[in-house]
């Protein structure tokens, strides 16, 4: 009987090795582990499709909104992905802004915004300003300080100018835009 065991046993152990060796020597294969960042392991805790939500002040009057096709909450960093964003915010004695774009990542928090994908910023006019908008690939949100900024090519459209440049930091606050780099202008206001 144990003469049997000493011969199965290695023709058992070369089963075991032929059948584990796919999984073995392709990682792909193997299960993630809930560790791993951004792949199959990273697992959220709650997904939310075509929804909105609205941020009232103590007045009853909506001041942000958000909309979305999609969005996913992971709860090991606190992040949020969102598919098609539209943010709203509406300021007394300010022009809406509007902006949208194909994704956007909130940190925890809503400290930092990162929206990508066909970023497109649009302020209403008021208070002698005309509607502008802005497009670019990438748009850093900093809602506390009410900035937004991006190190990617940019296009600013009003009525009499298209603006071209390489890199912007808008503060919302102070009301002042600078470009950062390559600027071009295009006037075509008649005089």
């Amino acid at each position: 009987m144990i003469r049997r065991l000493i011969i199965t046993f290695p023709l058992v152990l070369l089963a075991l090795l032929v059948l584990a060796a796919p999984f073995w020597l392709n990682p792909s294969l193997r299960t993630p582990s809930p560790s791993q960042e951004g792949g199959l392991g990273r697992m959220p805790d709650y997904v939310a499709e075509n929804f909105s939500s609205v941020e009232m002040d103590s007045d009853g009057i909506a001041r942000h909104m958000l909309l979305a096709k999609r969005m996913v909450h992971y709860p090991d960093d606190d992040t949020t992905d969102l598919e098609q964003p539209y943010f709203i915010e509406t300021e007394p004695g300010k022009p809406a802004v509007q902006i949208t774009s194909d994704h956007a990542k909130l940190s925890s928090n809503n400290e930092n915004i990162y929206l990508t994908g066909n970023v497109m910023l649009l302020r209403n006019a008021g208070k002698g300003r005309a509607e502008t908008s802005l497009t670019t690939s990438l748009l850093h949100l900093v809602p506390k300080d009410d900035i937004a900024k991006t190190d990617k090519p940019v296009v600013i459209t009003e009525p009499y100018a298209v603006i071209r440049a390489v890199g912007m930091e808008m503060n919302n606050r102070s009301n002042v835009t600078q470009l950062l780099s390559q600027v071009k202008v295009l006037h075509n206001k008649k005089r």
